[in-house]
């Protein structure tokens, strides 16, 4: 299955209008119900499972309009300040792991899915004091030595893309001092991972300025951005403010299309099912033991998302964070989409149906979810 651009979608906000990102109109003209047909091409899920999971789970993200898995695999860092780079290939957590992929390209292929493989780099430990973003170096000789170290670690998972016929491979993930101050480390790189992969590249911008700031996303195939954009400061928001709040990230988007020539893949797109959600998306909700649940400002902040940039011409697809077994899913306030409101909001929008074709089985023996 190869990924499309994007680029012949309908236009954004007004089912039926001419060519062209409709970046001007009003939100409060935003569809509120999906075209008879599915969004953009690329509509991913970031499967996070610890244990191998039953068949039945992408039977069900099928059926939802998934058309690709994104599998992240790490690598492991012990400070931004070192340059060693070590590869985990063992068994341990299973969508992690080499054997787990492997398998799972297998399922997802048999059901007509695609895969996408996604390279994380762990730092330290399990805090924010550790940050990926920050990963740099005062020497040249440092930073070479880090450079040659995380290109085997890309090579290893650009060979393993190719083995399962992977759609898409990110090339890095959030290493916003390394990706703006190396951009010809990148091109390198991307010429060694193309030598032995023929499938599409990308990069996973952090939202807030670093994908603005990318220098070669002409080497690549799609721009790639972390799209955690805050919307509003509103604790209880109406759909047309969320509609608001993306206009001008939207407009930026746009921006960027039309300077690189390169359809947009978000190559991270999420909310917490939690109050503030809205204001700060990017925030871990195990980190915040005060984090009230709100399922239905989660599904409102989907639907804003798919109603004014989900037609976009330049959007070529998005992958939203992030799903689990049924026997592993999070907690109340927690990414994941499933078994909540949320979820009849993506099946609407991502296969073309009506709102009342269908309720959401639960999965983890929740209330069943309404589409909203």
């Amino acid at each position: 299955m190869c990924l499309a651009t994007g680029l012949a979608l309908g236009v954004l906000l007004v089912a039926g209008a001419g060519c062209g990102d409709t970046t001007g109109a009003s939100p409060a003209a935003a569809d509120t119900r999906p075209d008879a047909k599915p969004i953009f091409d690329v509509r991913s899920v970031t499967l996070d499972a610890r244990t191998r999971p039953d068949s039945s789970l992408l039977v069900r993200l099928r059926d939802l309009g998934v058309t690709h898995l994104t599998l992240v695999a790490f690598g492991w860092q012990k400070a931004p300040d070192s340059p060693t780079v070590r590869a985990d290939t063992g068994d341990g957590w299973y969508s992690e792991s080499h054997r787990g992929i492997r398998t799972l390209a297998r399922q997802a292929d048999a059901l007509g899915m695609g895969v996408i493989l996604k390279p994380h780099l762990w730092v330290g430990g399990y805090d924010e004091t550790q940050d990926r973003s920050t990963i740099g170096f005062e020497s040249d000789a440092r930073w070479r030595e880090w450079e040659a170290n995380y290109r085997r670690f890309l090579l290893l998972y650009a060979r393993l893309a190719a083995e399962v016929d992977a759609d898409a491979l990110v090339l890095g993930t959030e290493l916003t001092r390394a990706a703006t101050e190396r951009p010809h480390f990148w091109r390198g790189l991307a010429d060694s991972v193309r030598a032995v992969y023929d499938g599409k590249l990308t990069y996973a911008a952090n939202w807030h300025e670093a994908y603005e700031r990318i220098q070669f996303w002409d080497a690549l195939d799609y721009v790639g951005v972390q799209a955690y954009f805050p919307l509003t400061e509103a604790e209880d928001p109406s759909l047309a403010a969320l509609q608001e709040g993306w206009r001008p990230h939207r407009a930026a988007l746009a921006k960027i299309h039309e300077r690189t020539g390169r359809p947009i893949l978000l190559t991270e797109i999420g909310y917490r099912s939690a109050v503030g959600a809205a204001a700060a998306p990017w925030e871990w909700p195990e980190r915040d033991d005060e984090a009230v649940p709100d399922s239905a400002l989660q599904a409102r902040c989907y639907r804003a998302f798919l109603s004014t940039v989900g037609r976009a011409p330049w959007l070529a697809g998005g992958v939203i964070w992030k799903w689990h077994p049924p026997g592993e899913v999070e907690g109340p306030t927690a990414f994941t989409p499933q078994a909540k409101p949320a979820e009849d909001v993506l099946r609407r929008w991502f296969t073309g149906a009506t709102a009342d074709s269908g309720r959401t089985a639960s999965p983890a023996g929740g209330s069943p979810g309404t589409a909203q």
